[in-house]
């Protein structure tokens, strides 16, 4: 396992705030977006949401095509999924934020396990659409009873492995992309090679967990080093990555 210790303690010693970045474009990040404040509203009904689920003793079956798994389906508690895979409070409003300051039209995230990062986007842009994409049907089935108990009508929840969804989409290009499911690095330089004819120059697409185990932030590493994405953040438990052809290519360590 990943000594994540040692880990963050070389990202804080790394870290930049505002006064440390020179690109207008991080700076504007740093100062309007990670700065601002999640509206209160919002984030209060997202602790309710996830309490509900960290509450719920249900049984389900899950199917697993995430790291580690056989494939197989599992018995598992909803209480129990909620706890594993569910956004915590301080990147849910990171989540939130991004969207409400760059206000994409179209989002997508890969890996809705329950919704809990999905209530986050969707509330961020009440007037854009979210696309959420499950491998687990049960998983996705519950995340969409309990946003439309939420109401939540921005979201279109789809049931599929996220290669044959971005292998079929026709859809518009998306302006926002959230991943956060299977956590191999094979897995994920997929993801983004076919997710490429889906985005365009200044798509934001945000990669949770890059720290997640030592082939996930390799996996990041090599993103970070190579010349397709002229723009990546290093936010510590989450990275962005931007195409952004017009501009040199940099790479800035954020505090968060």
């Amino acid at each position: 396992m990943l000594k994540i210790l040692r880990e963050y303690i070389n990202y804080k010693l790394k870290a930049k705030g505002r006064h440390g970045v020179h690109s207008p474009f991080v700076y504007d990040f740093v100062d309007n977006c990670l700065r601002e404040n999640a509206s209160k509203i919002v984030y209060k009904r997202f602790k309710i949401y996830k309490k509900q689920l960290l509450e719920n003793n249900s049984i389900i079956e899950v199917r697993d095509y995430g790291a580690g798994s056989k494939k197989l389906n599992n018995q598992r508690k909803i209480k129990d999924i909620a706890k594993i895979s569910g956004v915590s409070a301080r990147y849910g409003k990171l989540l939130f934020k991004l969207v409400s300051h760059y206000q994409p039209k179209t989002t997508l995230e890969l890996g809705t396990s329950l919704g809990i990062g999905t209530f986050m986007l969707a509330n961020g842009n009440p007037n854009g659409k979210v696309i959420t994409v499950e491998g687990c049907p049960a998983n996705s089935l519950i995340a969409k009873k309990k946003h439309k108990i939420f109401g939540s009508e921005n979201i279109d929840f789809v049931v599929s492995d996220f290669v044959s969804f971005l292998k079929t989409y026709e859809g518009p290009k998306f302006d926002f992309v959230f991943i956060d499911g299977d956590h191999r690095s094979e897995k994920l330089k997929e993801q983004l090679e076919f997710l490429k004819n889906h985005v365009h120059d200044e798509t934001i697409i945000l990669l949770d967990d890059i720290r997640w185990n030592k082939d996930m932030l390799y996996a990041w590493n090599e993103l970070v080093s190579k010349d397709k994405y002229h723009l990546s953040i290093d936010l510590f438990k989450m990275g962005i990555i931007m195409l952004r052809n017009h501009q040199e290519k940099e790479h800035f360590v954020i505090r968060y």
